[in-house]
C-alpha cells in the first residue's frame, strides 16, 4: 500500500513539474518572441521614417525638375524637335528618372502650316550607363492614367505604379504636370519617371535575428513536447490502474446488488389478499439512500395477532445491511422463544430476547433502534415496545390524528439485561397505524433543514381528511419528502409502513 501511494506521488509530482516547466518555456518563448519583436518594431519604425523621408525628398526633386521646366516647354510647343531635346536633357541631368516624356492633345499645337494630330515625345534610359534613346509614345497614351487626370484635373498628379511597355518595361510610377498654351488651355502634360523600386521602402535584413528566435522556439517546442510525451505516458498509466480501479467497483457493485436483492427478498412477502382476509391492509416503502440499506420491517400472523417489527441500524455500508439481515432472523427467533414462554406474545419480551442475542455475538459494538408490536385483530389492542425508535401515530376517523406516547427505552444492544417497558392502546375500526424510522423526519433540503415532525402530521391530517388509503397515505408522503429534498442526496434510509383496521 505504502509503495502504491508513493508511485501515486511520484506521478502526480512529476505531471507538477512538467506542467510548471511547460508553463516556463511556453513564458520564456512568449518573452523573447515579444521582446525581438519589439525591438525590431522600434527598429524598423525608425528605418520606415527614413525610408518615408528619402521618399519624400526624392519625389519633391522629380517634382522640382518637372515643374521648373515648363516654362520651356511652353516655348518650344511649335518645334517638335526641341521638345525631344528637353526631354533627352531632363533624364540625363536627373539620375533617378528613367524616362521623361510630353504628350500634347491632339489637334493643340501647329508645326509650320500643319496641325499635329497626334505628339508624344519619349525619352528614356536604356542601361546603366546613362544611355538615353527618343523615341514617340507607341501606344494610346490619351487612355493612360497619368495623362487622363493630369489633364482632366489641370493640376500636377502622381500616377498609380505600372509597366513601361512604351521604353524601359519596368514597374514605374509617373509624375505628371499640365502644359497650357497662350490661352491658359491645359493642352498636354510634361512627365518624369522613377523606377518603383526607388519609390518602396525596402526591408533590413532580419534573417539571422528571426533564424536565431526561430531556434529558441523550435527547441522550447522539444522540450515542450518531450514533457507532454511524459505527461501522456504517466496518464496512460494512471488510466490503466484507473481502469482496474472502475473494474473493482463494478464487480462490488455487482455484489452490492446481489445483496440488495438478497435483502429485498428478505422484505415481508404476504399478499394484499392474505391480509385483507385477516381484515387487515399493509403497505410499506423503502427510500433507500444506496444500493443497500439498514432499515427494515418484518411482521407474520399468529393466531388472531399480527406480529411486526421495524428496525434502524445507524449507517449505510455492508456491516449495518449485514446487522438488518441479523434482526430480521432474530426477531423471528425471539417472537419463536417469546411466543412459546407465555400465553400471548409480548413485545417486551421479543425486545429482551432481542437485546440478549445482540449482547452475546455483538462484538462490533452496534446498535438498533427497534419498534416491536402485536395487534390483536379481534379485539384492536395494540401492545408495543419502543427501543430508541420514533413513536407510531395513529390516524382515527372518530379521534383525530395523534403520535402515541410511551417510554422510549433504549436501542437494542447498548445495555445488557435492560428492563424494557411496553405500552397498550385501543384502536377502532378502520384506525390507521403510521409506522417509520428516523430517515423520514431527518430528510434534509439544499439549506440542510429537516422535513420534520410538523411536515409528517401535517401530511397525515391530510390523508386523514380525504379517507386516503394506506397506499395512497405513503406515496403522498413519498411524494412530500421527495419534493421537500428537491437535489439533496439522501443521507439516511426510510421506511414508512401503513397498517389500517378494515
Amino acid at each position: 500500500m505504502k509503495k502504491r501511494i508513493r508511485t501515486m506521488w511520484t506521478g502526480v509530482a512529476l505531471v507538477v513539474v512538467a506542467a510548471v516547466l511547460t508553463q516556463g518555456i511556453s513564458f520564456f518563448t512568449y518573452y523573447y518572441t515579444r521582446h525581438t519583436v519589439e525591438q525590431q518594431t522600434v527598429e524598423r519604425t525608425h528605418r520606415d521614417l527614413k525610408e518615408m523621408e528619402r521618399i519624400n525628398n526624392l519625389k519633391a526633386r522629380v517634382e522640382s525638375a518637372i515643374t521648373s521646366n515648363i516654362g520651356t516647354v511652353e516655348e518650344c510647343l511649335n518645334n517638335p524637335q526641341d521638345l525631344y531635346d528637353i526631354c533627352v536633357d531632363l533624364v540625363k541631368r536627373n539620375k533617378h528618372i528613367i524616362g521623361s516624356a510630353i504628350a500634347l492633345r491632339p489637334g493643340s499645337v501647329t508645326h509650320g502650316n500643319s496641325v499635329i494630330e497626334s505628339f508624344a515625345a519619349f525619352a528614356y534610359q536604356t542601361d546603366d550607363n546613362g544611355t538615353v534613346m527618343t523615341k514617340h509614345l507607341p501606344y494610346e497614351y490619351q487612355k493612360a492614367e497619368w495623362y487622363e487626370r493630369a489633364m482632366a484635373n489641370d493640376s500636377a498628379c502622381w500616377s498609380e505604379p505600372y509597366r513601361d511597355t512604351g521604353g524601359s518595361d519596368m514597374l514605374i510610377y509617373t509624375f505628371s504636370a499640365p502644359i497650357h498654351n497662350a490661352k491658359n488651355q491645359c493642352i498636354g502634360v510634361f512627365t518624369g519617371d522613377i523606377n518603383y523600386k526607388e519609390m518602396v521602402i525596402s526591408n533590413a535584413d532580419y534573417e539571422g535575428t528571426f533564424n536565431r528566435m526561430g531556434l529558441w522556439i523550435l527547441i522550447s517546442q522539444i522540450v515542450s513536447i518531450g514533457l507532454i510525451i511524459i505527461i501522456v505516458w504517466r496518464s496512460v498509466t494512471s488510466i490503466h490502474r484507473v481502469n482496474k480501479l472502475q473494474t473493482d467497483q463494478k464487480l462490488m457493485n455487482q455484489e452490492l446488488k446481489i445483496a440488495s436483492d438478497i435483502q429485498k427478498s428478505m422484505l415481508p412477502t404476504i399478499s394484499p389478499e392474505v391480509n385483507a382476509e385477516h381484515k387487515l391492509d399493509i403497505r410499506m416503502k423503502l427510500l433507500g439512500s444506496s444500493n443497500i440499506s439498514a432499515d427494515f420491517f418484518d411482521y407474520f400472523y399468529k393466531d388472531n395477532s399480527l406480529v411486526f417489527c421495524l428496525g434502524d441500524v445507524p449507517g449505510s455500508n455492508v456491516r449495518a445491511a449485514l446487522m438488518m439481515a441479523i434482526n430480521c432472523s432474530v426477531f423471528r427467533t425471539a417472537a419463536t422463544i417469546a411466543d412459546n414462554s407465555a400465553s400471548t406474545i409480548s413485545p417486551m419480551a421479543i425486545v429482551k430476547a432481542m437485546n440478549r442475542s445482540f449482547f452475546s455475538t455483538n462484538e462490533a459494538k452496534m446498535f438498533t433502534s427497534l419498534l416491536v408490536g402485536v395487534l390483536n385483530i379481534d379485539t384492536a389492542q395494540l401492545s408495543y415496545c419502543v427501543a430508541g425508535h420514533p413513536q407510531p401515530v395513529i390516524l382515527s376517523e372518530e379521534n383525530g390524528i395523534r403520535q402515541l406516547d410511551g417510554n422510549p427505552n433504549v436501542p437494542v444492544g447498548v445495555i445488557d439485561d435492560y428492563d424494557y417497558q411496553e405500552e397498550c392502546v385501543s384502536l377502532n375500526t378502520h384506525d390507521t397505524l403510521f409506522l417509520y424510522t428516523d430517515g423520514l423526519i431527518e430528510t434534509e433540503n439544499m439549506a440542510h433543514n429537516t422535513f420534520g415532525i410538523k411536515r409528517m402530521m401535517i401530511r397525515l391530517e391530510k390523508s386523514l381528511e380525504n379517507k386516503e388509503t394506506p397506499q395512497r397515505i405513503i406515496e403522498r408522503m413519498t411524494t412530500d419528502v421527495e419534493k421537500y429534498r428537491d437535489e439533496t442526496k439522501r443521507m439516511d434510509d426510510a421506511v414508512m409502513v401503513a397498517i389500517k383496521i378494515l
